[in-house]
């Protein structure tokens, strides 16, 4: 009963309101009508409770000077840079015509060697054009003091080594103890112009091996058995070196038995050769 009461009673209220007089119900409001335009006159009412908008201003970028400003250094570069130099071909040493003269001439493909005033002979018939190297004996003249010439190709290097045997020498002859020899180490000749001297041969300035007194005899007997002499010839020789300390100590000499020579360069390719000679020297 009681929420029925209630129903009747909100029902009366709308009613009422519906049927109010205002001239006004019902009519749109028009944008501009007077008659529909509400204008608030307390102040209490027209103050603001928010903060104005203020628009931003765009910020105008700084315009800076884009020219590339041109220091004292890149100003003066030009000036502090050298010009790079042309590189000039190397020219390697043109090659001496062929040496010229009488003596040993041996010719080879890529250079021609002379050693003046000798005579020599070769064992065997020896083409130089292809060979690598080459050998003679000494017949006449002296390599002692002498030089080496060179030409129709380019030389870098001269090189020299000898072998030395020792040998017994009395008024019976010369017994050569061939296992009492040496052979040198290669030496680089000095030389200008071509020209190399030939230095180190002189018999006070040979080289030879070391031996003690029982090596000496071994030797001697070594030697004499070789040859097939008579067990008293042997004693004989062995007699001969019975005082003997050293290896250059009388009746024992140290002979020159043979001496070569290496020669190095270029050919006229640039390619590297190496070319040997060699002469014996007859044992007297």
């Amino acid at each position: 009963m009681r929420s029925l009461g209630l129903i009747i009673v909100l029902t009366a209220l709308l009613l009422q309101s519906c049927g109010s007089d205002s001239p006004n119900r019902g009519k749109p409001i028009v944008l501009g009508d007077p008659a529909t335009i509400v204008t608030e006159t307390d102040s209490q009412y027209l103050q603001d409770f928010v903060a104005d908008i203020k628009p931003i201003q765009p910020v105008v970028p700084t315009q800076t000077d884009t020219t590339p400003v041109q220091t004292q250094a890149t100003q003066e570069l030009p000036q502090q840079t050298a010009q790079p130099k042309k590189e000039e071909p190397k020219q390697e040493p043109k090659a001496a015509p062929a040496p010229k003269g009488n003596g040993l001439k041996v010719e080879f493909k890529e250079i021609t060697v002379l050693i003046p005033n000798i005579g020599t002979r070769t064992y065997k018939q020896q083409d130089t054009k292809k060979a690598n190297g080459a050998t003679y004996e000494i017949t006449s003249g002296t390599l002692v003091g002498n030089k080496i010439q060179t030409g129709g190709g380019m030389v870098t290097k001269v090189s020299q080594r000898y072998q030395t045997v020792i040998a017994v020498k009395n008024e019976m002859g010369t017994l050569m103890l061939e296992s009492l020899n040496r052979t040198t180490d290669w030496q680089t000749l000095k030389g200008s112009n071509n020209t190399y001297n030939i230095t180190g041969l002189d018999s006070r300035q040979l080289q030879f091996i070391k031996a003690s007194p029982a090596a000496i005899k071994n030797a001697v007997t070594r030697s004499a058995r070789n040859k097939r002499m008579s067990r008293a010839t042997e004693q004989k020789w062995l007699k001969a070196v019975s005082r003997v300390r050293n290896a250059n100590d009388k009746p024992l000499v140290i002979m020159l038995r043979s001496v070569m020579w290496k020669i190095e360069g270029k050919d006229a390719n640039g390619k590297p050769y190496q070319k040997q000679i060699r002469i014996d020297i007859p044992l007297k």
